[in-house]
């Protein structure tokens, strides 16, 4: 459902299907996305199947004079004064309830907002050289399949897919200056280029920073929408519930308000006042209630995942640690400390391991750690033990891994097939 809803009002059709990506990542683009379209959906039903506006109108008044009046009410907006006040002057200042109208639209807004860092994320990877998308996408598929063949060539098809974006990399010239910005590039994860490994990284880390500004944005857009600092509103309802009030009469969604208008009648202006009911107002508030507590969550959520991306990704001793681990299960022998440090800080760089994190964190660390050993395996076998061991002597006449270099037609068309079928049982 959530992919026919994007599919709709965005024209995106895969949005089921991606994992180049972490969960916090989707609760924005999918599953706040496809929240604010259900609420705009209700809303909109309840515009215009229900009647969203009573008003109590004079005894005289004709059927269609109270029609009239409703339609009146509702397009030129009313205001709201508690029953305890005396009614404002025409020339007085008033609480105008202006919102109603627009809140489809608003919520339209708000779930088009969330979807756009993802798009532009699909079109930063792109970019990079490495498809991210195909990459774990073959990755799920290899997880996911009961044959030991297809597992295995998926898994070749990822390796090729790194390798062939890291050599592409590493194969440009150099000079004094370039080396001397990759030494610096190293150290420090702020360098933006895919030359220094930190192309696809900082460009996740910018579409983060993305999510964050939306959903902070949104909160304060919202708040000089509708007013009456709407950015407090989930602390004012926790507030009177403690206290035991009853936080369902609230100024910001008035379930009963005033509307004046005229009516011109031959030469004469007549002007009226009638009290008016918005039952509307009963899903708005639920609604944004939910939308409040829903956009701090989402703000927590994505600061947490930021700070959690960069200590994955901008610390050189965790970084050799955690591939340490993924490689130690598949190799009896010790690992030399030296080779594993040059492979992982300037082989993989902070791309390479950010996708191996992602294959991680989306499919499982075994599909990681396997991917790893790929790398792992064509990389330099004369330095990637201790002196004291030698080669495992199958390594030095084959190499499985080795045939990932270039994989064969056959090999991109099995792997393509069995995304194409994970594809289609997921659609069932």
């Amino acid at each position: 459902m959530v992919n026919q809803i994007l599919s709709v009002i965005f024209g995106v059709k895969d949005s089921k299907f991606r994992t180049d990506d972490d969960f916090v990542d989707r609760m924005s683009r999918r599953y706040t996305t496809t929240l604010m379209i259900l609420f705009a959906a209700v809303v909109t039903m309840q515009q215009y199947v229900g009647r969203p506006i009573h008003c109590w109108c004079p005894a005289q008044f004709t059927g269609a004079m109270v029609a009239y009046t409703d339609s009146v009410c509702w397009i030129s907006s009313t205001y709201y004064v508690p029953m305890d006040h005396q009614l404002p002057m025409p020339e007085d200042p008033k609480l105008m309830v202006s919102y109603y109208q627009w809140v489809p639209f608003i919520l339209l807004f708000m779930a088009l907002f969330f979807y756009i860092p993802s798009l532009l994320w699909r079109f930063l990877s792109k970019r990079s050289g490495l498809n991210v998308a195909a990459t774990l996408d073959a990755a799920l598929a290899g997880q996911r399949t009961n044959y030991a063949d297809i597992r295995d060539k998926t898994t070749r098809y990822m390796v090729h897919n790194i390798e062939r974006y890291l050599a592409m990399r590493t194969s440009r010239g150099v000079n004094f200056h370039t080396r001397v910005k990759y030494q610096v590039a190293k150290y420090c994860c702020f360098m933006w280029g895919s030359f220094y490994g930190n192309y696809l990284c900082l460009s996740y880390f910018f579409i983060k920073l993305l999510y964050l500004a939306n959903a902070v944005g949104q909160l304060y857009l919202l708040d000089l929408f509708m007013g009456h600092n709407f950015h407090f509103y989930g602390i004012e309802v926790m507030q009177r519930l403690y206290s035991g009030d009853d936080w369902s009469s609230s100024y910001r969604f008035p379930r009963v308000t005033m509307c004046d208008y005229q009516i011109r009648h031959m030469t004469q202006v007549h002007r009226y006042i009638v009290q008016c009911a918005l039952p509307i107002n009963l899903f708005n508030e639920k609604i944004f209630i939910f939308v409040w507590f829903w956009l701090i969550f989402v703000v927590i959520m994505t600061i947490c995942s930021l700070f959690k991306w960069i200590w994955k990704l901008c610390f050189w001793p965790g970084q050799v640690n955690w591939v340490r681990r993924q490689l130690r299960p598949m190799h009896d022998i010790k690992l030399n400390k030296d080779a594993l440090r040059h492979f992982t800080e300037d082989y993989l760089k902070r791309d390479g391991l950010f996708v191996c994190r992602l294959i991680g964190n989306n499919v499982g660390n075994i599909v990681a750690a396997e991917v790893l050993n790929g790398l792992w395996s064509n990389y330099s076998p004369s330095r990637r033990y201790h002196e004291d061991d030698t080669i495992p002597r199958d390594e030095q006449h084959h190499n499985p891994m080795n045939s990932a270099q270039k994989p064969s037609s056959s090999l991109r068309r099995a792997t393509e097939s069995a995304i194409h079928r994970l594809h289609r049982m997921d659609s069932v």
